[in-house]
């Protein structure tokens, strides 16, 4: 890490504002998850408390997997990963329901050679695009059929149990393999694979990037090699931001990262110089590699994939008496300016703006609202794949019986690993890690995104990995697997 003072100030304001971040988190998680059980819940918060204990102590005596062999615990990880997961797909037959009927429906439409027989309102936002021809493409290699999406989705999650152990590997060795065990056992996303949706795709690329840019930071800052590794996470960023909107936050905390964090090479100017080339090189290969995936995509449907606006997620996210969610009132105004993207955006944004001028206590009061709704809840992996479940069976029907006991093993280990996370960001901030950085970047920027953004509990999915990750040096922490730093 730099020397500097301003580097070094930064580093401890990240890490304290990321803990503090994962403190608030966990306390509006607690609060969900004292509420799920309304009888006997003195009783089941005692449980609970004991069974995370439990858990933290047996998976430290255990030392998280790191005494096993490298096969044994492979074959582990894929055991855990694929079976709950193809279980969960098979058990649950979801069909696709609200927007994912849409993306389904495009999918189909794609498939069939039809690029444009997409619902009215996506005109307005191009970045579903980019999943709809993913969809259209799995469904003209393997059918139409949503079970082939939800399958690639159980796949994508081997891939993603992959990148979260390369990545915490090169952070902290020890750290690698509990951070697997928590990621094949996240319940909320074995159950979402059954969604036909486009968070799975988008973390492939998403943790690929973040992996090439450890790589980037920790050997090869400043070689000829660290260039082309800011060439392919530029790349990674743009298939991902192809798939969620969300991945261009990894863009501005990577030149974070490269300007503050990477320690310094020759005389001051030149190392400046040397620096700021590097974040023109990522910046640019990620507006490079957008535009080019756009533009087949273009020509095919009429869509620019390269344009974004947030004018109408910031109005969603101004209404008070929905919580800042979707809403038909807001909605309505994408028919009102007939579908057209610039004045959709302009007038929604300036609409937004109006709201928080006339009322900004009222606004402030709705931040905290939405926080609960956005990061408090970890209920998207039950709701999205048992709303439209329609399969009959009798493992789905006793799902659909219970969801109190699925809510709340969702909850429990999403709370289990807030925790864990807040205390990684202690190790990290300890033993002065420089690679947490890049999680604290992103997850501070997804966070004060969504004060002012629409917010569903889905659209902190992207988050948990990194939490996952942070995790994983918690529970190496609390066990004492890491080796001092020297």
């Amino acid at each position: 890490m730099q020397s500097s003072k301003l580097s070094r100030f930064l580093y401890a304001f990240l890490a304290v504002g990321a803990a503090g971040i994962l403190i608030i988190i966990w306390l509006f998680a607690a609060r969900s998850y004292a509420g799920i059980f309304t009888s006997a819940r003195l009783i089941f918060l005692i449980v609970s408390l004991v069974l995370a204990a439990a858990v933290i102590l047996a998976g430290s005596r255990l030392r998280w997997g790191n005494g096993l062999s490298d096969r044994a615990f492979v074959l582990l990880a894929v055991i855990l990963t694929l079976t709950p997961r193809l279980f969960w797909v098979l058990a649950v037959d979801t069909a696709p329901f609200s927007d994912f009927l849409h993306m389904h429906n495009y999918g189909v439409a794609v498939s069939r050679g039809d690029f444009t027989n997409y619902v009215d309102f996506y005109s307005c936002f191009p970045f579903k695009f980019g999943f709809g021809f993913l969809v259209g493409g799995l469904y003209a290699l393997f059918g139409a059929n949503p079970l082939v999406v939800q399958l690639f989705n159980v796949f994508l999650s081997l891939v993603q149990v992959l990148f979260v152990y390369l990545i915490a590997r090169e952070i902290e060795p020890g750290s690698a393999r509990p951070a697997v065990l928590f990621y094949a056992l996240w319940p909320a996303q074995i159950m979402y694979c059954s969604v036909v949706a486009a968070e799975n795709s988008f973390l492939v690329p998403f943790l690929a990037a973040i992996y090439v840019l450890v790589i980037f930071s920790r050997r090869h800052a400043g070689n000829p090699k660290g260039y082309a590794l800011l060439v392919l996470a530029g790349a990674l960023t743009a298939i991902a931001q192809a798939m969620r909107p969300m991945a261009m936050v990894l863009v501005p905390a990577a030149a974070v990262c490269i300007l503050f964090f990477i320690p310094r090479c020759g005389p001051k100017g030149r190392d400046i110089a040397q620096k700021a080339f590097c974040v023109v090189l990522a910046a640019l290969s990620y507006f490079a590699v957008l535009k080019l995936a756009s533009i087949p995509i273009k020509e095919l449907s009429g869509i620019d994939i390269t344009r974004s606006g947030s004018g109408y997620n910031f109005l969603v996210g101004t209404n008070y008496e929905a919580n800042g969610m979707f809403n038909q009132e807001d909605f309505s105004i994408i028919a009102k300016y007939d579908f057209d993207f610039d004045r959709v955006h302009s007038e929604a944004q300036k609409l937004a703006i109006q709201r928080i001028r006339e009322d900004p206590a009222r606004f402030l009061k709705l931040m905290v609202k939405k926080t609960n709704y956005q990061w408090g809840k970890e209920d998207y992996g039950y709701y999205w794949s048992i709303i439209s479940a329609e399969g009959g069976g009798r493992l789905e029907e006793f799902i659909k019986l219970h969801p109190r006991y699925f809510y709340a093993g969702s909850q429990l280990f999403y709370l289990v690993i807030l925790f864990l996370a807040a205390a990684g960001c202690y190790a990290a901030y300890r033993r002065k890690t420089m690679a947490p950085a890049l999680f604290w970047l992103v997850i501070g920027a997804m966070f004060l995104a969504y004060c002012f953004l629409e917010v569903q509990s889905r659209y902190h999915m992207p988050a948990v990995p990194l939490f996952i990750m942070l995790a994983g040096l918690g529970a190496a922490e609390i066990k004492g697997m890491m080796p001092g730093k020297k």
